[in-house]
C-alpha cells in the first residue's frame, strides 16, 4: 500500500478476506489525491494520531469490519460494521452499522445502527437507530430514532422519537 500510494495511486482496493489489516500514518501518508476503499469481507485496524489531508478518503463497504482510533474520518456503507475511538468522524449510510466511543462524531442517514458512548455525538436522519448512553449527545430529524439512557442531550425536529430506558440500555 505504501509503494502505491508513493507511486501516485488515487484509488487503492483491499479485500483481505478474514485477514487483519493494521494501518498507521507509516501506510498513509501521500500528499496526492487518493481513496482507501475496504471492501467484502476485510478487517482493519486504522491508527492516525494526526489528520489525514481533506484530500485523501477511507471508505468502508460491502460487509467489512473496520477498527479507528485516533483522528480518522471513515465513510462506511452499505452493510459495514465500523467501532471508532478518541476524535474519529464517521459517515454512515445504507445499513452501516456504527460503535462510537470517546469524543467521536458521527452523521448517520438511511437505515444504520448507531451506539454512542461516553461524549459521542450523532447527527442521524432518515430511518437511522441510534442507542446511547453516558455523555453522548443526539440530534433527531426525519424518521429517525433513538433509545437512550437518561442524561443523554437529545435534540432536533424529530426528538420526540425517542425512547428513554430507566438503566442498563446498553449493558
Amino acid at each position: 500500500m505504501r509503494e502505491r500510494l508513493r507511486n501516485g495511486a488515487q484509488l487503492i482496493v483491499v479485500d483481505s478476506g478474514d485477514r487483519v489489516i493494521d494501518l498507521s500514518e507509516k501506510e498513509l501518508r501521500a500528499k496526492h489525491e487518493w481513496t482507501l476503499r475496504i471492501v467484502g469481507t476485510s478487517k482493519a485496524r486504522i491508527h492516525l494520531s494526526t489528520p489525514l489531508p481533506a484530500t485523501a478518503q477511507i471508505v468502508a463497504t460491502g460487509r467489512s469490519f473496520v477498527e479507528v482510533t485516533g483522528r480518522v474520518t471513515v465513510h462506511a456503507y452499505t452493510h459495514a460494521t465500523v467501532h471508532a475511538f478518541d476524535q474519529c468522524t464517521v459517515h454512515a449510510w445504507n445499513y452501516a452499522a456504527v460503535s462510537a466511543c470517546d469524543s467521536v462524531v458521527v452523521v448517520a442517514v438511511d437505515d444504520t445502527e448507531i451506539a454512542a458512548y461516553d461524549h459521542a455525538r450523532v447527527d442521524a436522519s432518515d430511518r437511522a437507530r441510534v442507542t446511547a448512553a453516558d455523555f453522548s449527545s443526539v440530534r433527531l430529524s426525519g424518521d429517525a430514532s433513538a433509545a437512550v439512557a437518561r442524561g443523554v442531550k437529545v435534540t432536533g425536529p424529530a426528538r420526540t422519537n425517542v425512547h428513554v430506558a430507566s438503566s442498563g440500555l446498553l449493558t
